[in-house]
């Protein structure tokens, strides 16, 4: 019986090589573009007076919509404030420029109830773009927590059990009838 030997030259095998590793480098190159990655950015700043588990790389959302990411956080010293005690650095990107104004607010949002924590701005109207390297107003949220919660559940369940017993006492039939349905069967 003839055996069959099949030969693939060292040419081929580097042809395909390249255009396997020019396949890798097209796909990240595409990812990363469609990511954002290459788009100009510039940088405003918040402060705030606790990051609430926000972290660097946590997204920046103008009205829900993503728009960047915050690239630091930093403790300040010399804060006058305790208001103003974490510079938060947002990196946005630049084509989102005209839609954050001077009377655009930040706050701290969740995604969800246990969700990772974000920065939104909420887009103002009337006044002028806030230039690279500006600042924009904080706002605290009102972040139910799991002990608020709790606490409010708990409320909730001793409202029920009141409005059940106070009805209770309501709809209780009297034991014996009135001399006026007597009278009038």
């Amino acid at each position: 019986m003839a055996e069959i030997t099949i030969r693939i030259s060292d040419m081929a095998l580097k042809v395909a090589g390249l255009l396997l590793f020019s396949a890798v480098l097209v796909w990240i190159l595409f990812h990363l573009g469609s990511s954002g990655v290459f788009l100009p950015k510039y940088q405003l700043s918040v402060y705030i007076s606790e990051p609430s588990g926000l972290s660097v790389n946590a997204p920046v959302r103008l009205d829900g919509v993503d728009v960047g990411s915050v690239s630091a956080i930093r403790l300040l010293g010399g804060s006058a404030t305790p208001q103003r005690r974490i510079e938060v650095v947002l990196r946005i990107r630049k084509a989102e420029q005209g839609a954050i104004r001077s009377d655009s607010v930040a706050t701290l949002a969740n995604e969800g109830l246990l969700g990772t924590p974000y920065v939104n701005i909420h887009r103002g109207f009337t006044g002028s773009a806030i230039k690279p390297g500006g600042e924009i107003p904080f706002m605290p949220s009102e972040v139910l927590t799991l002990k608020d919660s709790i606490s409010l559940l708990g409320k909730t369940l001793e409202c029920i059990e009141q409005e059940e017993n106070s009805g209770d006492a309501k709809t209780k039939a009297p034991t014996e009838p009135s001399s006026k349905s007597r009278l009038t069967r």
